[in-house]
Parts: structure tokens; C-alpha cells; sequence
């Protein structure tokens, strides 16, 4: 039998604990969704997958946004070009690694003489590139290939518009222009529309974050159980609703707006359940929580490390196996989940340069 001991929510670890168990969640939606989608082609894994799209790496946002609003007048003391590097460190140097391998590795695999390259390459969904696009393709965020790493690129850069309108980036408007602004700019901006979308979502969540601490919403979500209601009730309707586009409007840029305004908000709805549930396990010493915050703890690494390098490896080779859709999905969460724990644990943070590169810690 598990003892559960209730903690105050005034303890002072509270908030710690609550973004660590956001985290923990996020990170297992994330993985969830890349094993799921790879073995399962059903309606309920349609909906599960779509369903952790619009949430989980938001969650991320969210938090970030969180804490930037906590430490807003440290960054503001740093100076823009402190805290533009310190930024650049942490988010992009890790982002340059990993789209670095992924480019580097894709195109030597299609230099390879033998068919083996091609068809490896084109089994993880890469094309074929010189090396001018990958310099391109890296510094824009242009190719398919590095989409499994968008939240370092969007996070740096929605951290930047924030720092350099910080004094009014805080304000619901200032949101809310930069989200129209950006959604109409992607539908122009064809080659780079997936990640100006990913921005431009981001933009809410991330700020949606920022109010929350600002104004400190979660006494009105901890005291109000029914706000988690609402927020499930409003989530159902609007994802088997709402997020059918208005017939009759063929305009592209206010399907645009339309679209990821029904996105953004299926994810705030979401990152408002995932607070509330966060919330009240940070309240109680549980085996779960403890196991939950230790992932919160490494999710970074989770992210970086689990996909495209164990989860989508680990798929090529249970298909050439033959092994059940079912064992295949579990082992690769499984892995997704431990492999990149463990490698932080015994290899990568033995070394400060691997940290550096890997993880911009």
C-alpha cells in the first residue's frame, strides 16, 4: 500500500514540483504520439495523435513562458545581446547539432553508391539535398527533416520578441497582434509556413504562460475544480466542433487565422487540464509523482534524444521483424522514454561539451 501524505499548496516547492510534472506529461505525450503514429492507423489513434499534437509540446511553451515572466526582471538586467546569447546557447546550439546530424547524415546517405543510402534515407522521410540547402535549410527552418526539433527554433525566437517588446510583450493584445500577424504571413511565406505556424501557436501558448504567472490563475483553477471541467467540456467541443473550418470561406488567410485560432485554443484548454491534474499530484508524496517529476527532470533529454535516432529507428527494425503493432508501439515508448535517461545519465552529462552541443546545458 502506497502512503500518500497531503502537502499544503503553500509549500514552497509547490511550483517547482507542478512545472516538472507538466513537463513529465508533455514529454509522455510527445513520445506517445511519434510510436503511436508510426504503427497505428486507426480512428482512435487518429484522434489520440491529434489530440497530442495540439498539447504536448505547448506544454513546453507554456512553462517557458512561465518562467520568463518569473524571471523577467533578471533577463531585462542582462541586456538584450546577454540574454540573446545566453538564449542561442541553450535553444540553438543544441537545435544546429541535431539538424546538423540529421541534414549531414541524409546527405551522405544519399551519396552512398549502393541503393542502401537511398532507401534508408527515403524510409525516414528525408529528400535529397545539396549542401547549400542544408546551410539554408538550417538557418530558416525549411525542410521536413528537422520539423522533430521546431520548439529550440520557435522557443529562441518568441523569447526574442518578448525580450524586445518586453515592455508591453506582456499584454493580451501585443499576443494577440503577433499571432494574426505571423498566421497571415505564413500562408505567403509557402516554404517556410510550417514553422512560422509553429510560432505563431506559439506565441499564445508561450504568452498564455506568461498571464498565468503574471496575474497567478492557478488560485482560481485550485480552488475552483469546476474551471478543470469547463476547460474538458470546452476541449471535447471544440476539437469535435469547432475544428471543422466555417463552410463557404475559401479566403486563405482567414482560413489561416481561423485554423490556428481553433488550434491555439485546443491547446490552451489542454495545457489547463495538464496544470490542474499537475497541480494536485504536486500535492501528494506518491510513488507516481516521484516517478513523474524524475521525468519531468530529464525531459529535455527525452525530446532531443528519443526521436528520429530510437523511436523511429526502433520502427524500421521491428517492421523488417515482422514484430505486432501493439509490441512494437510499447517497446518503442519504452525506449523512447529510457534510453535517452539513461545516456544523460552515464554519457552525455559526464561530458561538458556534450552537454553544451547535445542539450545547451
Amino acid at each position: 500500500m502506497i502512503k500518500i501524505k497531503q502537502r499544503s499548496y503553500a509549500d514552497q516547492n509547490n511550483e517547482h514540483d507542478i512545472l516538472q510534472l507538466m513537463r513529465a506529461f508533455g514529454i509522455l505525450m510527445v513520445v506517445i504520439q511519434h510510436a503511436v503514429v508510426l504503427y497505428f492507423s486507426t480512428s482512435f489513434s487518429d484522434i489520440l495523435i491529434t489530440i497530442c499534437v495540439f498539447v504536448d509540446v505547448h506544454v513546453f511553451m507554456f512553462v517557458s513562458g512561465y518562467l520568463f515572466q518569473k524571471k523577467r526582471d533578471q533577463y531585462i538586467e542582462m541586456g538584450i545581446k546577454k540574454f540573446a546569447l545566453k538564449k542561442f546557447r541553450s535553444l540553438m546550439v543544441p537545435y544546429l547539432f541535431w539538424a546538423g546530424i540529421l541534414f549531414l547524415g541524409t546527405y551522405i546517405l544519399y551519396g552512398l553508391s549502393d541503393r542502401f543510402g537511398i532507401h534508408a534515407a527515403e524510409a525516414l522521410g528525408f529528400q535529397r539535398l545539396s549542401v547549400g540547402q542544408i546551410i539554408v535549410g538550417l538557418l530558416t527552418y525549411r525542410y521536413f527533416h528537422i520539423q522533430l526539433y521546431w520548439f529550440l527554433f520557435a522557443l529562441f525566437w518568441v523569447m526574442i520578441i518578448n525580450y524586445v517588446f518586453s515592455g508591453f510583450s506582456h499584454r493580451p493584445e501585443f499576443m494577440i497582434v503577433c499571432f494574426l500577424v505571423i498566421a497571415v504571413i505564413s500562408v505567403n511565406l509557402k516554404a517556410d509556413e510550417y514553422i512560422l505556424t509553429k510560432i505563431c501557436r506559439s506565441i499564445l501558448t508561450f504568452g498564455f504562460g506568461r498571464l498565468f504567472r503574471r496575474y497567478r490563475l492557478e488560485r482560481v483553477l485550485i480552488k475552483n475544480w469546476q474551471a478543470f471541467l469547463v476547460a474538458l467540456l470546452a476541449f471535447i467541443g471544440i476539437f469535435f466542433y469547432l475544428i471543422r473550418l466555417p463552410l463557404g470561406i475559401s479566403e486563405p488567410h482567414i482560413v489561416a487565422i481561423i485554423k490556428n485560432t481553433e488550434i491555439a485554443s485546443l491547446g490552451m484548454l489542454g495545457i489547463t487540464m495538464v496544470y490542474v491534474v499537475s497541480s494536485y499530484l504536486a500535492s501528494y508524496k506518491s510513488k507516481l509523482t516521484r516517478y513523474l517529476l524524475i521525468l519531468g527532470d530529464y525531459s529535455l533529454a527525452v525530446y532531443l534524444l528519443h526521436n528520429p535516432w530510437i523511436v523511429h529507428g526502433s520502427h524500421i527494425v521491428f517492421k523488417k521483424l515482422s514484430v505486432p503493432a501493439w509490441l512494437g508501439s510499447a517497446v518503442s515508448i519504452a525506449m523512447g522514454l529510457l534510453l535517452p535517461i539513461w545516456l544523460y545519465k552515464y554519457v552525455i552529462k559526464k561530458s561538458k561539451l556534450l552537454s553544451r552541443l547535445m542539450l545547451g546545458i
